[in-house]
């Protein structure tokens, strides 16, 4: 937070939805959080419940540390008299609110994107970003390396705050990958959209949402907070696609491989140095040669084109945009050994999106082997669907450890391994990643392909007592196997 930035309660007040203020409304603001650890003196804290913990219950922390207002959805509390205490309806919702008044509603004057969907949101938000020239931008890779958060979008105050920085920075674009979990948590409640993108819907985070109804359900708040104005920019060949177009009042465009959309694709040409193919606007034809290799990173260069026509630019300018990103961190990178084996890096950590690459890679090379695990603390239920994927699709499968967290990983290998078993396809687990990864090297002949996926951009290793420096590719150089991208 910038700390010269002050509001007083009251300037706050006027754009949140609360239902009681008891004490003294004009106090201070130089801070907003809900994370008592980061109160500082002039802090308004923020009481959320959570799922492990609920930050009524740090009040008095917050209070202690110098926190000067407290904002909470409890009506039973007892502050000191001196605490000014908010009573909103929602506090999460509240939180979002505030911080858009504490920073002066930054995205009302950048163009802002917001891309969602189970695979692709990084990808798309990195092409939107080049397309648009200069735009500040949050992705899982971006929040991760450069300010070492885990989530895909960060909390309200920390989205709002980078968008006012962006701003002030003279930028005119803000491009942000926007998750199920944060609109659930209304972390995006309050960003003025002029793009929305839905990339797909396939299993993912069924420990959070019971059914695939609910995950859908949070989807649908992006494209439901979308002015008329605004643009949707939908895969129109994902099967939920008909219920992103009902739930928006924005202006559509579809996305895909056929002709019956707004924006598609044809004369595709795919190999494992790229892809070339003809794309067909509402402004004209446009033939993109890329080294972004797949028939995926088809359908995220047309969604990123279509911000690009939405946003006026020329299809030249948004094709030597395109064609400039050579590759994304952690996403269908490419090596080769000494020996002549090709390497892949991905992501891909759930079903659809290692059934993607798995695919693609087959069409490639003569023999596939996967070297893969799940991460500890999420959807158990996707384990061994993955394990029957590898095992289908890979000549070899290598289960392996992924960040297990507080969960125990040979627990986790079971879980997929359940879903291989029954296949009689061959296999074998290696919990250790590193010894996983040089088990596969071993087996692999010049001219096959090892696929590691699950941890692509990641620099740690997450285990319930420690957490090691770990990055996939930065391992294999350490070996001096890599000659080549």
């Amino acid at each position: 937070m910038n700390a010269l930035r002050t509001k007083s309660l009251q300037e706050l007040l006027a754009f949140v939805s609360h239902r009681a203020v008891y004490g003294d409304r004009s106090v201070h603001i130089s801070h907003i959080t809900d994370d008592s650890r980061e109160v500082q003196p002039g802090s308004l804290f923020v009481a959320v419940p959570g799922t492990r913990s609920d930050g009524h219950h740090y009040i008095g922390t917050a209070i202690a540390k110098g926190a000067v207002a407290v904002v909470g959805q409890r009506a039973d509390l007892r502050l000191p008299a001196r605490t000014p205490y908010v009573l909103v309806p929602d506090s999460r919702r509240a939180l979002a609110e505030l911080a858009c008044a504490f920073y002066d509603f930054p995205t009302r004057n950048l163009y802002t994107v917001g891309v969602t969907g189970t695979n692709g949101k990084t990808s798309v938000s990195v092409l939107a970003a080049a397309v648009l020239g200069e735009a500040a931008l949050s992705t899982t890779v971006h929040n991760a390396l450069q300010y070492d958060l885990p989530y895909t979008t960060p909390g309200a105050v920390e989205v709002q705050r980078r968008a006012w920085e962006a701003m002030q920075s003279g930028q005119k674009h803000f491009v942000l990958e926007v998750s199920a979990h944060a609109l659930s948590q209304e972390r995006v409640h309050g960003i003025d959209f002029d793009i929305a993108i839905f990339t797909n819907l396939t299993h993912d985070h069924l420990d959070y949402y019971r059914t695939t109804e609910e995950y859908l359900r949070a989807k649908l708040k992006l494209f439901e907070s979308l002015r008329p104005e605004a643009r949707a920019i939908i895969n129109g060949d994902d099967p939920y696609a008909p219920s992103f177009i009902a739930a928006t009042r924005a202006r559509v465009w579809t996305y895909g491989l056929s002709s019956r959309h707004d924006l598609w694709a044809d004369q595709i040409a795919l190999s494992p140095m790229g892809s070339r193919f003809l794309a067909h606007t509402p402004r004209g034809v446009v033939a993109i040669e890329t080294s972004l290799p797949g028939e995926f990173y088809v359908y995220n260069i047309l969604a990123a084109i279509g911000v690009g026509v939405e946003r006026g630019l020329a299809l030249d300018t948004i094709k030597s945009r395109i064609e400039s990103v050579h590759q994304i961190e952690g996403r269908c990178e490419r090596y080769r050994t000494r020996d002549g084996v090709f390497i892949w890096i991905d992501f891909a950590h759930s079903p659809d999106s290692l059934e993607k690459m798995l695919r693609m890679l087959k069409d490639f090379y003569p023999r596939v082997i996967s070297v893969f695990g799940c991460g500890g603390e999420s959807d158990p239920y996707k384990r061994p669907l993955m394990g029957e994927i590898s095992g289908r699709l890979a000549n070899y499968t290598i289960i392996t450890s992924d960040n297990p967290k507080s969960e125990d990983p040979r627990e986790i290998v079971r879980q997929i391994e359940s879903g291989i078993r029954a296949l009689g396809a061959p296999y074998e687990v290696i919990v250790d990643r590193p010894r996983a990864i040089m088990r596969a090297l071993e087996l692999a002949r010049p001219g096959d392909c090892v696929l590691i996926a699950g941890k692509g951009h990641e620099r740690t290793q997450i285990f319930s007592d420690r957490e090691i420096e770990f990055n996939d590719r930065e391992f294999l150089r350490n070996l001096g196997v890599i000659v080549t991208s």
